[in-house]
């Protein structure tokens, strides 16, 4: 199918100067998918750009359709909270006026806790988008359940992230172990656990580890307890990393660090293994389904930070097994390389144009 892509249309958040996991799967996806028909619905700026950004791009969605006959399936990326609202407007418009084929991508962690909890107009909303889906994409099966359950499908598929090859080095030899966590800056992602943590074990850990700690969102928060804490000399926060940085940062740690309480499927974990990077995580949404515990990482329960201290003081006692944990990494990165996943995306296609 050399033309599958003519007949499709992506929308989602915008993947250039993106600030998120949704807008890097699109980053992949706009490097390796010929034609790349995109709207982008979210731009990362002001709220009040938002709104005017978002209406601009409704427009352009009528447009698109009006005046591209080729276009017959629409493949809307979304999430939760937000972006159930902005996907509902283009749902109505693509299903509802043009009568195209839906596909609804869903990259939110949690979704099925916030449905439950939401609003009655909430739930209407997500009943909606999935519903009027011709086919519902997770990026993990446990949650085929939930969709079975509280939604009228008309179709579910699995199809995982995408991450680009990379060119892995091995971590640098020396006394001082580096961990690296990359995400957004907010309770849920454990950062604040890990800081508490970090404070607790200062004494112990200076001059034997480091942490970098780059992202977005509470800045300010993060700042401060490190500040309070006292912990500089061992944390230091490097801001929103991307590009050429974000291959020095993976570069030069040893592990990456992730204990967070809900995900769908983490791009920055698939990215850390791409470099060869293994990983200290929690099993939750489908990290269990990327990783191993004990092959390329460590697994840990969100919050038990008893467990997480006893994996970094193995990590420093052992320096030597980031080489092999890591090498494991490398080697499952694999699974999720562009072609692998063009090739889940070509099948999708092709079964909705019986």
């Amino acid at each position: 199918m050399a033309d599958t892509f003519e007949h499709i249309l992506f929308v989602g958040p915008d993947h250039r100067n993106h600030r998120g996991g949704i807008g890097a799967v699109l980053a992949v996806y706009a490097k390796h998918i010929r034609p790349f028909k995109f709207i982008p619905t979210l731009s990362y700026r002001h709220k009040l750009i938002e709104a005017f950004f978002f209406i601009g791009a409704l427009f352009r969605l009528t447009t698109t359709l009006l005046s591209d006959r080729k276009i017959r399936i629409v493949h809307v990326h979304g999430a939760k909270d937000g972006s159930i609202f902005r996907k509902a407007f283009v749902v109505f418009i693509s299903k509802k006026l043009f009568g195209k084929k839906l596909v609804f991508h869903i990259h939110a962690g949690a979704f099925d806790e916030r449905y439950t909890g939401g609003s009655a107009v909430y739930r209407t909303l997500c009943r909606f988008v999935v519903n009027q889906s011709d086919q519902l994409v997770l990026l993990s099966a446990q949650w085929n359940d939930f969709f079975y359950k509280n939604f009228r499908l008309k179709g579910i598929r699995v199809i995982p992230n995408p991450v680009e090859q990379k060119a892995a080095q091995p971590p640098t030899a020396g006394p001082m172990i580096r961990f690296l966590f990359l995400g957004r800056i907010a309770d849920h992602k454990g950062i604040f656990d890990l800081l508490r943590l970090i404070h607790a074990e200062q004494d112990q850990w200076k001059n034997k580890c480091h942490f970098s700690v780059g992202g977005n969102h509470e800045i300010e928060r993060l700042q401060n307890t490190i500040r309070e804490n006292g912990t500089g000399q061992l944390v230091e926060f490097i801001g929103w990393v991307d590009g050429q940085d974000k291959e020095q940062q993976f570069n030069n740690c040893h592990y990456f660090i992730l204990p967070t309480y809900e995900e769908a499927m983490p791009m920055t974990l698939l990215e850390a293994f791409s470099y060869g990077r293994a990983a200290l995580t929690t099993p939750v949404g489908s990290i269990p389904e990327i990783m191993q515990n004990g092959c390329e990482g460590w697994l840990f329960q969100p919050g038990d930070t008893d467990t997480l201290r006893g994996l970094i003081n193995q990590a420093l006692d052992n320096p030597e097994q980031a080489v092999q944990l890591g090498n494991n990494a490398l080697q499952s990165a694999s699974r999720f390389y562009p072609e692998a996943i063009r090739h889940h995306l070509e099948e999708l296609y092709r079964s909705l144009e019986k």
